[in-house]
């Protein structure tokens, strides 16, 4: 079987690596395409998975029209060379018309709920939906489920052991506290209109955690100069080898929150975004806890990220229920590989 992925985002490289690793062990054949985007080429060449780069797409809504219309012919083309079977990505709006124009199916998975506007471009198109089980809306006839989230089907145990030499090389000592904060640059055409942190929240935040331990930022943009000094710099591949050990993360993005859950790092989300699978791993598991971005949630976020870092157990704790969460939940990687395979034999 010859299958084309497409890839959007950092995340979407490991939903499908483990993926593409254990179906080209079965003999299946793949084309990725991939967005250019922070981190994205970095990960696709560590894991030694070849790509074709299909740019970096367009900043305002004309110009992401533009690119719209010239990545799908692009993809349309590459399909007609590869000659695939399938289509399969995450909701990257791509895919769908191309396997339309080819006259291939197209599967497709996605968690979030505020994407009216690209699931005009995959729902016509796709065979199968599927999402996680704790996704509140009906998407119809091809709507499937699985229990589980996205992100088990890279850190779930059969695939992820944490390293400790990122603690080494990050002069950290073995159990010291440490967290991790992150922000992002808003620039996603689903986050417009939406925001995280005032500037001076997080200075704030920052410095308010410094005074139980060390406090690392990653960023998707500039920094405010007093937090130069905190900037994590690591090879993106590493990094869930740090948010392992790491005491707290305190994110404006949803994916690292629900990382960190799987590693059993408590995490504070702050974003006008309602995610409902955020909200099932704060329901159902206490791992993550889920603010507004109102100065009076800000002021709560920051009350509890202090509690949640200055108390002995919390990383003990929240070992406990990650382990819960893996005991009540799939391998995802192992369900895509049994699901696809069966859809294709039909």
């Amino acid at each position: 079987m010859k299958i084309m992925i497409d890839i959007g985002h950092p995340a979407h490289v490991h939903y499908f690596r483990n993926f593409i690793r254990i179906m080209e062990s079965r003999g299946h054949q793949f084309l990725v395409t991939a967005r250019r985007r922070e981190h994205v080429a970095e990960l696709l060449n560590y894991y030694g998975i070849p790509f074709i780069d299909r740019g970096k797409g367009g900043s305002s809504l004309f110009t992401k029209g533009l690119y719209l219309i010239s990545a799908v012919w692009k993809q349309y083309r590459r399909a007609r060379k590869f000659k695939p079977d399938l289509f399969l990505d995450f909701s990257t709006i791509y895919s769908g018309p191309a396997a339309w124009l080819t006259g291939k199916p197209y599967i497709t998975f996605t968690d979030t709920e505020n994407t009216r506007f690209y699931r005009r471009f995959i729902d016509p198109f796709c065979k199968v939906v599927y999402t996680p089980k704790c996704f509140p809306l009906n998407l119809g006839k091809h709507h499937r489920r699985f229990n589980g989230v996205m992100e088990l089907a890279y850190l779930h145990p059969n695939y992820f052991k944490p390293d400790p030499s990122v603690l080494q090389d990050l002069n950290i000592k073995q159990g010291e506290r440490f967290a991790i904060v992150r922000f992002v640059d808003w620039k996603a055409l689903h986050d417009r209109g939406k925001h995280g942190f005032t500037l001076a929240g997080k200075v704030e935040m920052v410095k308010t955690l410094e005074q139980y331990g060390k406090v690392f930022v990653s960023s998707e943009g500039p920094l405010p100069h007093e937090l130069e000094a905190n900037r994590l710099t690591i090879e993106p591949y590493r990094f869930h080898h740090l948010l392992f050990y790491a005491t707290l993360l305190v994110s404006e993005g949803a994916t690292m929150c629900s990382e960190a859950a799987m590693l059993g790092t408590p995490a504070i989300f702050l974003s006008d975004i309602n995610l409902s699978y955020l909200n099932y791993l704060e329901d159902y598991y206490g791992l993550v806890l889920n603010f507004g971005t109102s100065p009076k949630e800000q002021r709560i976020a920051l009350k509890s990220a202090v509690t949640l870092f200055g108390r002995p157990g919390t990383k003990a704790n929240a070992w406990v229920q990650s382990e819960k969460l893996f005991n009540d939940n799939i391998d995802v990687t192992q369900f895509m590989v049994e699901e696809i395979e069966a859809l294709m034999e039909k």
